[in-house]
C-alpha cells in the first residue's frame, strides 16, 4: 500500500502536473507529494470546501473539478480555500475526466447518464447507461464504465460503441494512448485493454476493491446538508512515471502499482 489502510473509503484519484497524488475520501480529501505522509486538503468543515467528494481530475497544479455527493460539479481550489459551482441537480455523481477543450465530463450514475459542462452550459453526451461510474478520456475518445451492464463504451456519434465488455462491475477507468485501464470490483482485478490490438490482460488480481463475495453494498443515504447520497467508487490515476493508484476501498488504503512489460 502507498498510503496504509486508515481511510474511509477512499474514492476517486488524480495526479496534478506537478506528480501530486489528491486523494477522495469523501467527506475528507487529501494530497501525498512524493516525499512524505498524506496531507489534509479539505474536509466538511473547511472554508471553501466544495462537498463530500467522489470524483476528481486534476486541472493545474493543485487545483481540481471534483463531483459531490450533493449532485453538484465543482471546481475547487483548496489553497485558495475556494470553490466554484460549475453545474448542480445531478443525482449520484460519480468519475469526471477533463477534455482538451476544458469541458469536464461526468458520470451521473442515479439517471444513467453521461454529460459534460463547459462555460456553464451542460450538454447530455449519453443517456440510458446502467449504472455509469469511471469517466476517462484520450485524445478525443470520451470513455465511461458501465458497471450494470459490465462494460466500457465510449461516445461515438449521437450514441455509444462497445470498448471493452464481459466484465463484473467496472468503476474506475483510466485511458492513456491506446491503453485503457479498468479497476473491476467484481472480479477484483486491475485489467489493461489495448483498444488498437483489442488485446486484453490482468496486471493485478485479488485486490482489496468492492464488497465481500455474496454481499450487495447498501447504499447510504443523505445525512441532512452535511452529504447527499453516498456510495462506493474504486478510482484510479496514473503518475508521471507510469505507476498507477487505485483506491483500494474494502481496506481503506491506496495501492501503487507498476505494470510490467505491456502485451500488444
Amino acid at each position: 500500500s502507498l498510503v496504509p489502510d486508515g481511510l474511509n473509503w477512499p474514492l476517486g484519484l488524480a495526479v496534478d502536473k506537478d506528480g501530486l497524488l489528491f486523494v477522495a475520501d469523501g467527506g475528507f480529501t487529501y494530497t501525498l507529494p512524493s516525499a512524505g505522509g498524506l496531507q489534509p486538503a479539505g474536509m466538511l468543515f473547511s472554508p471553501g470546501f466544495p462537498g463530500y467528494t467522489r470524483g476528481v481530475a486534476a486541472v493545474g497544479a493543485a487545483e481540481y473539478v471534483v463531483t459531490t455527493a450533493n449532485g453538484q460539479v465543482s471546481h475547487w481550489s483548496p489553497s485558495k480555500q475556494e470553490h466554484t459551482v460549475l453545474a448542480d441537480g445531478f443525482d449520484q455523481l460519480y468519475g469526471i475526466a477533463v477534455h482538451s477543450n476544458g469541458a469536464a465530463v461526468f458520470a451521473e450514475k442515479g439517471r444513467g447518464r453521461l454529460l459534460s459542462v463547459a462555460s456553464g452550459q451542460v450538454q447530455t453526451l449519453l443517456e440510458n447507461l446502467d449504472q455509469p461510474t469511471g469517466v476517462a478520456i484520450s485524445g478525443d475518445t470520451i470513455l465511461v464504465a458501465e458497471e450494470g451492464a459490465g462494460r466500457v463504451v465510449k461516445v461515438a456519434g449521437a450514441g455509444c460503441e462497445t470498448v471493452l465488455d464481459g466484465l463484473q462491475a467496472p468503476q474506475g477507468i483510466l485511458a492513456k494512448d491506446d491503453l485503457l485501464y479498468v479497476v473491476d470490483v467484481g472480479s477484483k482485478e486491475l485489467i489493461q485493454f489495448n483498444m488498437k490490438t483489442g488485446t486484453r490482460q490482468t496486471i493485478a488480481a485479488d485486490l482489496p476493491v468492492g464488497a465481500p463475495p455474496g454481499v450487495v453494498p447498501k447504499f447510504l443515504g443523505p445525512i441532512g446538508v452535511l452529504s447527499g447520497a453516498m456510495g462506493p467508487f474504486a478510482g484510479i490515476a496514473q503518475g508521471h512515471h507510469g505507476e498507477l493508484y487505485v483506491s483500494a476501498d474494502a481496506e481503506g488504503s491506496v495501492l501503487e502499482l507498476k505494470p510490467g512489460p505491456t502485451v500488444n
